[in-house]
């Protein structure tokens, strides 16, 4: 049994059985502990299929921190934050180190961004901004992450006890030597995009012939290293149709992943103003795969979006639990959203998060995903002019709003 919570009286204990979470509370205290965030947060852990057991800690996802850890403490603490009105910060933030990629995808979703980067102090006054707010989760993004030059340095400048990191690649640059620097800079964990089981599929989607190999042979070496590791992919409507998601699944098992992502395909980035939508039929037999999967005592953990942001699961992650901050340093709600409520150059990521949380769209809980919302989409998303850098200024859209 690990604790994961405690005060005089009343603790909160953890352990696995088989692959699942068992979540108990003890202590005289118990039956007068009241806190809808800590018996929230109970009832979901015992749902839980376990990722991995991490040095003798459990690591129910690659998105948070282990168990026991200083930075699993924050994860509680933001949760009852949340839950008692206080002040809080995002949990996770996604930083697009680089907008120089070596892929050319169909869907990329960080088209038509500026080209110009931060610096590397610049992103490292961001990652200690981002841990005083007690933020627990800093992934690392692009563009390809691994172009950047300093990458390593910045890993290894997040403090550890406060939060875990993680690196999203398309998998064409994981050689050994660079997984090499990548484990020795305290990585936590690495998530490669598959996007088809079909390997020239993959490859004809991100633009590179051989890629889909390059991205397995990576994924080996990754596990090689004793870094967690987990596969990034996204679904739509002729996916289902064709069996893809489990044939995804059963990739992630031959490959004795950790984890296996998968997104709903957003119309963001190149494919903004397209109508890829999944339809709700779709959503719910991926909420039914999601369900079949974690049940399972065996394969890797599943995390599928079409559950996670939804009533079901924590409904949508943008300006709630989760912030983006793009090559350029202007912040957004999510990696999905093209809509910029400031720039880190210009003010404190502090002041732009609280323009988030006072903003009458993101100061409270929306059940499901926004960027999937045809009601938030004709507010916003349709207002931005096809001709423009994404992403674009909310107050523009909020000033011209009829």
């Amino acid at each position: 049994m690990q604790t994961i919570f405690a005060i005089p009286g009343y603790k909160i204990e953890v352990s696995v059985k088989g692959r699942k979470l068992a979540v108990v509370e003890r202590g005289i205290l118990k039956k007068f502990v009241k806190n809808d965030a800590l018996k929230r947060l109970i009832e979901r852990m015992n749902k839980e299929k376990v990722a991995a057991i991490l040095n003798g800690k459990i690591v129910v996802s690659l998105y948070l921190p282990p168990i026991p850890s200083k930075a699993f403490k924050r994860v509680i603490k933001n949760q009852i934050k949340k839950k008692l009105g206080l002040p809080y910060g995002p949990d996770a933030a996604t930083l697009a180190v680089t907008g120089k990629c070596n892929c050319k995808c169909l869907h990329c979703s960080a088209a038509r961004r500026e080209n110009a980067e931060l610096s590397t102090q610049e992103w490292k006054e961001i990652i200690a901004q981002l841990l005083n707010m007690g933020t627990y989760n800093i992934t690392f993004t692009g563009g390809e992450p691994l172009l950047r030059e300093d990458l390593t340095e910045l890993i290894c400048y997040v403090d550890k006890e406060k939060a875990i990191t993680q690196v999203f690649t398309n998998g064409y640059l994981l050689s050994e030597e660079k997984l090499n620097e990548l484990a020795k800079s305290g990585l936590y964990a690495i998530q490669v995009s598959i996007d088809s089981p079909t390997p020239e599929e993959h490859d004809r989607n991100r633009g590179i012939k051989g890629l889909f190999d390059k991205a397995v042979e990576g994924i080996k070496i990754v596990k090689e290293k004793g870094i967690l590791v987990g596969i990034s992919s996204y679904v739509k409507h002729e996916d289902l149709k064709k069996g893809n998601v489990e044939r995804l699944i059963s990739l992630a098992e031959e490959l004795e992943v950790n984890e296996l992502t998968i997104f709903d395909l957003v119309p963001t980035g190149k494919l903004l103003s397209q109508n890829v939508f999944l339809t709700e039929d779709d959503r719910e037999k991926l909420v039914q795969i999601y369900l079949r999967e974690n049940e399972k005592d065996y394969g890797p953990r599943v995390s599928i979006m079409s559950f996670v942001n939804s009533p079901l699961g924590a409904g949508c992650f943008g300006g709630d639990f989760q912030i983006h901050i793009t090559n350029s340093g202007e912040v957004t709600p999510c990696d999905f959203t093209p809509l910029s409520f400031g720039n880190v150059r210009k003010e404190s990521l502090r002041q732009i998060w609280k323009k988030i949380r006072r903003h009458p769209e993101y100061g409270c809980w929306r059940e499901k995903c926004r960027m999937q919302n045809p009601a938030f989409r004709r507010k916003y998303i349709e207002r931005i002019p096809a001709d423009a850098k994404l992403p674009y200024p909310i107050e523009r859209l909020d000033k011209t709003e009829n």
